[in-house]
């Protein structure tokens, strides 16, 4: 039977990879941008001239297919070698999540602070603050089966 703190670790985990996967196909499969985003540029689509609503969407599905990919990527360390006990994997799924996901809360915060947009930052609070609670769980669980380990 798994710790606490592994079982933890693994539900934040799955959690926060599961709203990354959901977030990367949104933003791939959109044909313009979010209505926050033309919130923020205080536009409508049709308004954005042709050349200028191609770069829109290809940067935000290109931002889509990362999400996608760094989903992916998390999803099959969760599945394989996390499951299978691999200490560098629990740390590799929060830090790899982190490197995107702190950064991306930083810029949906400074549209929402300096736009008229509205993005969902709570959503980025959510998934920063799942993977921070699941990788502080996994060091615990690690910390206190060396503890164990060495009595």
């Amino acid at each position: 039977m798994e710790s606490l703190g592994y079982t933890i670790s693994f539900y934040c985990y799955a959690t926060a990879t599961l709203l990354t996967l959901l977030i990367g196909l949104l933003y791939a499969s959109r044909k313009q941008i979010m209505p926050y985003h033309l919130q923020a540029l205080e536009t409508s689509w049709e308004a954005i001239d042709s050349k200028y609503q191609f770069m829109l969407k290809m940067l935000l599905n290109g931002g889509g297919y990362y999400g996608l990919s760094s989903g992916l990527f998390m999803l099959i360390l969760l599945l394989i070698p996390f499951r299978d006990g691999q200490l560098w994997a629990g740390y590799t799924i929060g830090l790899v999540g982190l490197v995107g996901t702190l950064p991306l809360g930083y810029i949906v915060y400074q549209v929402k602070a300096k736009t008229k947009g509205n993005p969902p930052l709570w959503l980025m609070v959510i998934i920063n603050l799942l993977l921070i609670v699941g990788l502080i769980s996994f060091f615990f669980y690690n910390y206190s089966a060396l503890a164990v380990a060495n009595e």
